[in-house]
């Protein structure tokens, strides 16, 4: 038996919970993948899933086994890429995370341009909300909004995070410019909606943070969305200024200042991009090129 690639197979079907999609990514029948993970279940004495029609499970025994071995496979992978670093062409698969708004209107551009400069490294974007553990997760490069990450990883500042309140020319035309907070809970909002919860808008009145009550016209999880309604007349929308550029300098979406507060979308002090990795993966020659490109060409501001 193959074990390495046993162990390749089960890594797979945990991250997946599904054989079928694991397959897929190896680019192997499901037969051959079930077949290999029965293998490695015979050599350990012991069923690493349980397994049903809908969904896979890791049992006890299997738990325990991908906490041990996931570890070690990274390190080996990491070993292998390592030697790669004097390679004459940069090559290999580069996995990249970001948050999806902005990996859809600032990342995605700048990665097509990466590619054409180095063609030979395959591009695997995950877009979403869900943060990953790039220090245990098969993560090269991440890109997140937040507050600065702890020191585990290193984080380069891209930008600042800054939120503006919108709406388009024909909205205000039609409702109304508020120009303070009083005046502006009469208009309806466009809401984003993150993986736990819808971000309703805070503002900072006397040194106290309060949310605001704005009935909602749109809640969305689709940031492009927002910003589409939003041109299109139908409310008020809280976004943040990297994502707008072009909707402002168009004037497809005007600025709402308030004189007596500024509206964020929490709590606290401003948010920031960061681009994420660990040290060690520097010294791979795929993504030292990735990491100096994108901070290079990334918006700083």
């Amino acid at each position: 038996m193959d074990k390495l690639r046993a162990l390749h197979y089960f890594l797979k079907v945990v991250e997946t919970s599904n054989f079928t999609k694991a397959a897929k990514a190896f680019d192997v029948p499901v037969s051959s993948m079930s077949r290999r993970i029965k293998d490695l279940e015979s050599v350990l004495g012991v069923e690493l899933f349980q397994r049903s029609t809908r969904v896979v499970r890791l049992t006890e025994q299997g738990s325990l086994y991908y906490d041990e071995v996931k570890d070690a496979i990274a390190a080996l992978n990491h070993a292998d890429e390592l030697v790669s670093l004097h390679t004459k062409t940069p090559s290999g698969t580069l996995r990249i995370t970001a948050t999806p708004g902005y990996g859809e209107v600032c990342l995605m551009p700048v990665l097509a341009r990466f590619r054409q400069q180095y063609p030979d490294i395959t591009l695997d974007i995950q877009l979403t909300d869900q943060v990953a553990d790039i220090t245990r997760d098969q993560i090269d490069i991440a890109i997140r909004v937040g507050m600065e990450p702890e020191d585990r990883v290193v984080s380069r500042k891209l930008s600042d995070n800054k939120f503006v309140l919108v709406a388009s020319p024909s909205y205000l035309n039609t409702h109304g410019t508020p120009l303070n907070l009083a005046q502006l809970s009469g208009h309806r909002g466009l809401y984003y909606r993150g993986p736990n919860t819808v971000f309703y808008w805070h503002a900072n009145v006397n040194n106290e943070w309060q949310q605001l009550n704005n009935k909602a016209n749109i809640i969305s999880d689709h940031g492009a969305g927002i910003v589409k309604v939003a041109v299109e007349g139908d409310g008020i929308a809280l976004l943040p200024e990297w994502g707008i550029k072009e909707q402002l300098s168009d004037k497809k979406l005007q600025v709402i200042n308030l004189s007596d507060a500024q509206v964020a979308m929490t709590r606290g002090q401003e948010t920031g991009i960061y681009l994420l990795y660990i040290k060690p993966k520097y010294h791979i020659q795929k993504v030292k090129l990735a990491v100096d490109f994108l901070i290079t060409h990334l918006p700083t501001r």
